[in-house]
């Protein structure tokens, strides 16, 4: 009898759980499991990724290559005619990178054009949006592509970098700037580039598109700004960033990065009598680091509204 009471003194002084807290604590859980849900669904997209886009990071290797092995026959053509070698590394290596800006776009265009048209090109849509969140499957599809577009011009640099050890005995630690700088500009062209995939239902379109904007668009506007006599530096272009990947073994002085370029009106006429137009030379580190990271985040946020709300 007495442990019969016992027991149910116990019983009744037991504390009991709020059913507030009850939910909170589920809430915690679901938090929880979705976040590792989430890391895990990411994980698998980055693997898929790596192994579905290995055929085009070999091919940029090889573009990377056939352009590094046509500066080398260049260089080595002039050498066979007499021609002088620079006399300091720095100036041998940068004269491997006159193609540099082309090349970041056509990796960009190639890793990027299709990162999201892929999904409504071929309707692969159906298949993954009920199980993948879009944001998770761009964030995975994203980083993935850019590790391998990162490392096709890393293998540029480091080419350059072998023959410059050849040839000089030496790199000079300032290329090391010029290729982050390389990759930084990289960055940027792939978020341009992602946000025009999400705009078009074909890869094709999307790429050729950007290779318009990027090689004649932009560079047409910025001769138009400059003939105009517009002094404001065009931060606005995304080409204008490419500027500092080469001048960065030079930089200039901030009161030396925009010159005036006086044209004549025609044969015998004085050359103060003539129009001034202006030019930027390159973006400001700063500039360039601020300037890169806005663009990147609109065109990101861009692509990601477009794509979250784009119907198979």
């Amino acid at each position: 009898m007495s442990t019969q009471i016992e027991h149910s003194n116990n019983v009744k002084s037991t504390p009991k759980i709020p059913l507030i807290e009850i939910s909170q604590l589920e809430q915690t859980e679901k938090i929880g499991v979705g976040m590792r849900r989430g890391w895990i669904q990411i994980k698998k997209t980055v693997s898929f990724e790596f192994l579905r886009n290995a055929k085009k990071f070999m091919a940029m290797l090889i573009t990377a290559l056939g352009i590094y092995l046509l500066f080398l026959i260049i260089q080595l053509i002039q050498e066979n005619q007499g021609a002088e070698m620079p006399t300091e590394a720095v100036d041998y290596f940068q004269s491997y990178l006159g193609m540099i800006d082309l090349l970041i776009l056509i990796i960009g265009t190639t890793f990027f054009g299709s990162i999201i048209a892929e999904d409504f090109e071929k309707q692969t849509g159906n298949l993954l949006f009920p199980k993948i969140p879009k944001e998770r499957l761009l964030i995975g599809r994203f980083f993935a592509r850019y590790v391998y577009a990162a490392l096709s011009v890393a293998f540029f640099y480091l080419l350059v970098g072998i023959t410059t050890f050849i040839e000089y005995n030496g790199v000079p630690k300032i290329v090391w700037g010029s290729m982050l700088w390389a990759e930084w500009y990289l960055f940027g062209v792939s978020a341009f580039i992602t946000m025009l995939s999400s705009m078009f239902k074909r890869s094709a379109t999307a790429m050729i598109s950007g290779l318009l904007l990027l090689l004649i668009i932009f560079n047409l506007l910025s001769m138009i700004f400059m003939f105009t006599g517009i002094t404001a530096e065009p931060l606005y272009f995304l080409t204008y960033y490419s500027n500092i990947i080469i001048e960065w073994f030079n930089m200039p002085a901030d009161d030396n990065r925009f010159r005036e370029i006086a044209f004549k009106r025609g044969p015998g006429v004085e050359a103060s009598d003539g129009n001034t137009y202006y030019q930027w030379i390159t973006p400001s580190a700063t500039g360039a680091i601020v300037g890169l990271l806005i663009y990147a985040v609109i065109c990101l946020a861009i692509a990601y509204f477009v794509y979250k709300r784009k119907q198979v």
